[in-house]
């Protein structure tokens, strides 16, 4: 019985002094190792709460203290969001459309008040409409107490490179991904555009001069593999170099195709093909050298005629190797 009591007051000696650093090690942050910031007390609850990473996107900047439209309140800034704790410790979100909208030179305006067009809600607070795939995913993800009013119709506008049709809100502002689904709705990154669009703009350094640029050589277009198939379609139409030599028109009338160098040197056309594609058939009459820079017609030599006039008849000009050199749609 004595040793079971030491080993107890042993084992207690020994854990004893981690017990504090465990407690100590647990708190109500949680951090993003993709940003670097964590998030924690009411923010954390109303992030996680409320839509979490798709909703706002991760956390851009620490909690601090802001000055928001007069008052000064603890804020954390997300990729889509700027969160804020009221004087009432409430959580809101901030009025981030209202101002990217000041950023970009466009100030929101009060709407023409129209009446509601089908499948549209009208808001006479700023004379705007809400529809379609917009109202209602407004509706099912917080309606306004998330978003606030419109202060826009829908508009196509360019977001990193690309058209979609937005509508901005007085805290968001709503994209159409059609590439994702027919109607997709995500919200756009403004609160990571309107902080950037706070940041002070440094000077231009001023420019030393460069050494000029030498110039390059051009790469030579390369023809691909050998795909000659007794002048059928080719499956490396779109791969044709047209280089060197450049079909520069078929007249299907006259059976007269005109070829030209493109190239800095003379090129021998003898042993290449020309195809009519839609009747598997070769033009006869292709050979000789072209200088460079030279264009020339080759009239059809053979028997008959072999150029359709009435349906699209493509070209086709092959090297002796049996690759494609240039391709004529039709």
């Amino acid at each position: 019985m004595f040793y079971r009591v030491l080993a107890v007051v042993v084992l207690s000696l020994l854990i004893g002094p981690f017990m504090p650093f465990a407690v100590r090690a647990q708190s109500d942050e949680r951090c993003f190792p993709e940003t670097g910031f964590c998030i924690r007390g009411p923010i954390r609850a109303y992030w996680e709460a409320n839509g979490g990473l798709a909703v706002f996107g991760y956390p851009i900047t620490v909690q601090t203290e802001e000055l928001v439209e007069g008052s000064s309140l603890q804020v954390q800034w997300f990729e889509r969001d700027r969160l804020e704790i009221q004087a009432d410790a409430t959580v809101t979100a901030g009025r981030l459309g209202v101002e990217r909208l000041e950023q970009l030179g466009t100030p929101w305006q009060m709407g023409p008040n129209s009446p509601a067009g089908p499948a549209c809600t009208a808001f006479p607070a700023t004379g705007h409409q809400l529809c379609g795939a917009f109202a209602a995913y407004w509706n099912a993800n917080g309606g306004l107490e998330r978003f606030g009013y419109p202060v826009t119709n829908e508009f196509e506008t360019v977001l990193e490179g690309q058209s979609y049709r937005v509508q901005y809100f007085e805290r968001r502002r709503f994209e159409l991904h059609p590439e994702i689904a027919p109607d997709a709705v995500l919200l756009g990154l403004l609160g990571r555009e309107v902080l950037n669009g706070r940041s002070t703009v440094e000077p231009a350094p001023t420019p030393q001069p460069q050494p000029a640029p030498q110039p390059q050589p051009t790469p030579t277009p390369q023809p691909p593999p050998p795909s000659y198939n007794e002048c059928r379609e080719d499956p490396n139409a779109a791969q044709a170099p047209n280089f060197p030599v450049d079909i520069v028109a078929i007249n299907d009338s006259t059976e007269v195709v005109t070829l030209k160098n493109v190239s800095a040197e003379a090129v021998s056309l003898d042993g290449w093909i020309m195809c009519s594609v839609k009747g598997n058939q070769r033009h006869d009459g292709i050979s000789g050298a072209l200088a460079p820079g030279e264009q020339r017609d080759f009239n059809y030599t053979g028997p008959g005629t072999i150029w359709n006039n009435s349906e699209p008849d493509p070209g086709a000009l092959y090297n002796p190797q049996g690759q494609l050199i240039s391709y004529w749609a039709d």
